[in-house]
């Protein structure tokens, strides 16, 4: 006998079956209710980021406030005010210059009428150009004259008339315990004066003064005012050892040119 489906029932049947489904309005509305909270989440971190940037930012800045301007900065400065009042040595600041070039800055000092310069091999060896820069507020061109690596010195040469200078002494005759002055452009500042003395006297100078970064090519000028000494470095104590930290600077004796 032939079956005959009844067509009623079968639309029941799948009306039945896709009954449980959600509707795809149960879909949009659901969406809709979460983007408000996703909008306040997306919120929440993005201003947690912002702040986290300013807090890094502000802890560079600090960082590099309390490098430039710590107490014993303000210290130097105070010593350094007060030894500028000699005479003498406003005379010796006059021709302690500042070199600038490839954003690399030391300092160096004018030894001739003329315009001859002396600093370290260190200071100018990776500058394309050499800036002299007087305190007068004259600025040249510098050009290397002669290079001793091996002493960490260089001279330059700059084309000038009457300027300020120092004179070197020629003999040996520093030791132990001689009182010196070192004039330089440390950390950000310029012109900055130190006074120690000569720990020892060998084949370098040892010296009691402060050095800082920037103060490479400083001359170390003594009671007579002459120039005995080119600033280079400073000695690195080990942790513990409970020693201070020493200057160091090449003997003008050593240097063929200045004899």
């Amino acid at each position: 006998m032939e079956n005959h489906n009844n067509p009623h029932s079968q639309n029941e049947e799948e009306k039945d079956i896709f009954s449980d489904e959600p509707n795809l309005e149960d879909f949009l509305t659901e969406e809709e209710e979460e983007t408000p909270a996703r909008k306040k989440a997306r919120s929440f971190f993005a201003k947690v980021t912002a702040y986290a940037i300013a807090l890094s930012l502000i802890v560079s800045v600090l960082a590099v406030w309390v490098r430039v301007f710590n107490l014993p900065s303000f210290s130097f400065l105070e010593k350094s005010n007060e030894l500028s009042k000699i005479e003498n040595i406003q005379n010796y600041k006059e021709a302690v210059v500042t070199l600038e070039g490839s954003g690399v800055k030391g300092t160096g000092f004018n030894i001739a009428e003329e315009g001859t310069i002396v600093t370290n091999y260190h200071v100018i060896e990776d500058m394309a150009s050499i800036t002299v820069i007087f305190p007068s507020g004259d600025i040249m061109q510098a050009e290397p004259a002669e290079e001793f690596p091996e002493l960490d010195i260089a001279i330059l040469q700059v084309e000038g008339k009457d300027l300020p200078y120092l004179e070197i002494q020629e003999e040996r005759g520093w030791g132990t315990g001689d009182s010196i002055y070192i004039i330089g452009n440390p950390l950000a500042y310029n012109q900055i004066v130190m006074e120690g003395d000569i720990s020892r006297a060998e084949d370098r100078l040892y010296l009691t003064a402060p050095i800082e970064k920037g103060n490479s090519g400083s001359p170390v000028i003594d009671s007579n005012g002459k120039v005995i000494g080119v600033v280079y470095a400073m000695t690195v104590p080990a942790i513990g050892s409970g020693e201070e930290p020493e200057g160091l600077a090449v003997p003008v004796s050593e240097i063929p040119v200045l004899q």
